[in-house]
């Protein structure tokens, strides 16, 4: 596994985003091809790395496991996720459904989208734990239903939604099958080739420790032969003999002009991806996750707030007396990062819920961190 960088040692990081700083080689990827560009001029530069910007997508391709012809980049987990969603041609009658913990990011695009279209967004009730319940979403499935949306991990929970019993019980269903994976993708596995998966999005500042500024998306080969994005330039759909071209590979979602240094960065992130021990990571984070929901639930007046058989990485507890912010300050002024989520990154979870404090633990931490961690919670929650 690789090391942190030492300014990270300032602290103990129980944030996934601020945990996964790339490594050095990362930021040295990006400063040389800025250095580039300051020397040969930003065109030159990028024709002089084409070789190294097209076997991204391939490396890519080798750790989630689909073609790279599948793979198309975007400047963040967003775009990558809008940019397909807004192709989409809805109209009145049609039905979207989403589960309680869906992205806030996606909640708003899907709103806006039906005010447009006519279309109506359904939410799909949860199980006793708050995932998404299958037999009641296979109820919900009818002629109407264009979108099945899912965020694999939540922001706000450390459950696991039932992604692949989705994908199954979809089956021949016609329905697009769009799947957050923001939070999921490497501490929960990094195979994103399920076929059913129509769009699957991804982060890559967060565990595969790319740069911000950065998303991908995975699309199923039968979102590509049949949708066409609404935004095109000379890179996706070339204008010849009278009318635009349009690509037929994922890249047709993409636009011609990006930022070449954070790709650089990327490729280099993705790189050393490929080399990393992803079943250690996973066992690690689980092992850390356990250790600090049994040593928080023992604290008076915490309230651990995952439910389920199945767990991420991701902590999330209340408390009977202090919000959020308190514990975040409190473990701030002791050098300890975590998250206090506010009700936009899931607002049809918080509408019946208390609001939480996250901890999401990295490989990078030590079990001595997380013991120090536990007994500074109960220290602030006694104040």
């Amino acid at each position: 596994m690789r090391d942190r960088i030492p300014h990270l040692n300032d602290f103990i990081h129980l944030n996934n985003a601020a945990g996964s700083l790339p490594d050095r080689s990362v930021y040295t990827a990006m400063a040389e091809h800025m250095e580039l560009e300051a020397r040969m001029g930003s065109t030159e530069a990028m024709l002089s790395v084409s070789v190294k910007l097209g076997q991204l997508y391939s490396d890519l391709g080798n750790l989630i496991q689909v073609s790279d012809e599948q793979i198309a980049l975007f400047g963040s987990n967003t775009q990558a996720w809008q940019t397909p969603f807004l192709a989409l041609d809805l109209k009145p009658g049609d039905r979207i459904l989403v589960g309680e913990t869906e992205w806030g990011g996606n909640i708003s695009a899907i709103h806006r989208r039906c005010e447009a279209t006519g279309a109506q967004m359904d939410l799909i009730p949860s199980d006793e734990n708050g995932a998404i319940d299958v037999e009641a979403l296979v109820q919900m499935l009818d002629d109407n239903v264009r979108v099945v949306c899912v965020t694999w991990v939540p922001a706000v929970n450390g459950l696991i939604n039932p992604v692949n019993e989705i994908a199954d019980v979809l089956g021949d269903h016609p329905a697009w099958l769009f799947v957050d994976a923001a939070q999921f993708f490497g501490q929960g596995a990094t195979d994103l080739s399920n076929p059913r998966f129509d769009v699957t999005t991804v982060s890559t500042r967060k565990y595969i420790r790319g740069p911000r500024g950065l998303g991908f998306s995975v699309f199923s080969r039968r979102f590509l032969e049949q949708i066409t994005p609404h935004g095109v330039d000379q890179f996706s759909g070339p204008f010849a003999e009278g009318a635009p071209s349009i690509r037929k590979d994922a890249k047709k979602f993409e636009y011609g002009e990006s930022s070449y240094i954070v790709r650089m960065g990327l490729a280099q992130a993705v790189k050393l991806t490929l080399k990393d021990d992803w079943a250690s990571i996973q066992t690690t984070i689980t092992s850390h996750a356990k250790a600090l929901r049994s040593g928080l639930s023992g604290i008076n007046g915490v309230q651990i707030e995952d439910r389920g058989p199945s767990l991420s990485g991701i902590v999330t507890f209340s408390h009977e007396r202090h919000n959020p912010a308190h514990f975040q300050q409190g473990l701030k002024a002791r050098n300890i990062n975590i998250s206090a989520p506010k009700d936009i990154y899931a607002p049809l979870w918080f509408r019946k819920r208390p609001f939480i404090s996250r901890l999401a633990p990295h490989a990078f931490n030590t079990q001595q961190e997380i013991e120090t961690v536990i007994a500074a919670i109960a220290d602030i929650a006694a104040q």
